[in-house]
């Protein structure tokens, strides 16, 4: 008598970061939308891409932002406490206290309160600070692999070895496990999720606007329409080249950058996701797929008419990828409601990418 095989199904996987800064106190529309989405006889997994909390992560206890924060990861908490699928948090710059010598210790308490609401479910990954690579297997047919970016620009200690309990012992042998991971999940879909972008049309892949270079205090504050003209232009262009410690320009996170090209480029139609930018962007390169999703709860510009970008917007709202049986594999981005009118968003984007 021949055994079945279990019959294939299809999965979901919704990427969404840059959450942090939702309200701390009343439900929110891009979490709710999110969960509109949701449905018990859908196999899924949902990715947050860090900045989980704003401005500074898990503060200690008797911080004056120490309630703010329990209050956000308790809103994300209140959203996803009856979901039936996967949930992963990946840590960003703002959960590693925006990159200061002691971020460490913001990142571990906010992991430790993460998996003391979620019932001690393993839900943030790389675990204890570590740079990774984690491999999350959710499907037959697809794997995740979570990374640590924001470790490679962090300042103070970066936990590292089995004394941390992390993985790897050197900056080295995270990529040769990356590698080894990805050698053995290649027959499968492979997506490397971390928070910074290996590509971006945005201001930390030195996209800057005109107004930026006459009016470039707009880049940190909205409102601050102060003219600067001529020497205006040094700071755009300073972000451009030089970078600050979030910005692709900066030396580190060129670094990382430029392994991850190296490594990613090998395997065709890999996808990578990621936050950091307050936009949504798909950006198709080498047979890749690079994914921005970083406007959970801030929105940025985008710039438009970038070589490799197949769509960029403006919006607050998620990705969603649907990994069909017959190997077909579509993303979608969708976007809150304003009108209130549509409880899943609109849709604005979508295409067969694989």
């Amino acid at each position: 008598m021949s055994v079945q095989s279990e019959p294939k199904e299809p999965f979901e996987i919704f990427l969404i970061g840059d959450t942090g800064d939702i309200s701390p106190h009343r439900h929110d529309p891009v979490l709710q939308t999110l969960c509109s989405h949701f449905h018990p006889d859908q196999r899924s997994a949902v990715i947050f891409l860090g900045d989980n909390i704003y401005p500074r992560g898990m503060p200690p206890k008797g911080n004056i932002l120490r309630k703010n924060a329990e209050n956000t990861l308790q809103r994300h908490y209140d959203a996803l406490k009856d979901y039936h699928g996967k949930v992963v948090f990946i840590a960003g710059n703002h959960d590693w206290n925006k990159g200061r010598k002691d971020g460490y210790d913001y990142v571990v308490r906010q992991e430790k309160y993460i998996q003391k609401l979620f019932n001690q479910k393993n839900v943030f990954l790389p675990s204890n600070g570590c740079p990774g690579p984690v491999e999350i297997n959710v499907h037959p047919d697809l794997t995740i692999v979570a990374i640590d970016t924001q470790w490679w620009l962090q300042k103070g200690i970066r936990p590292i070895g089995k004394q941390y309990g992390c993985s790897v012992s050197t900056e080295d042998e995270f990529f040769e496990k990356l590698i080894q991971i990805l050698d053995e999940n290649k027959h499968k879909h492979l997506l490397v999720a971390g928070h910074h972008p290996v590509y971006s049309y945005a201001i930390h892949g030195g996209r800057f606007q005109l107004k930026h270079h006459i009016f470039p205090l707009t880049l940190y504050d909205k409102s601050a329409w102060i003219p600067l003209p001529g020497i205006g232009s040094l700071l755009p262009l300073y972000r451009k080249f030089l970078g600050a410690r979030e910005d692709i320009a900066h030396p580190r996170y060129r670094r990382l950058r430029k392994k991850l090209k190296e490594i990613l480029c090998k395997y065709p139609n890999l996808i990578y996701a990621a936050g950091h930018e307050h936009n949504l962007q798909y950006i198709c390169k080498n047979h890749n797929h690079y994914i921005v999703s970083g406007s959970g709860s801030k929105v940025k510009y985008v710039v438009q008419g970038g070589k490799y970008l197949r769509f960029g917007e403006k919006a607050k709202g998620f990705f969603k990828l649907r990994f069909d049986v017959d190997g077909a594999v579509y993303l979608g981005a969708w976007a809150v409601d304003a009108s209130h009118k549509l409880a899943q968003g609109k849709l604005i984007y979508e295409e067969q990418i694989i």
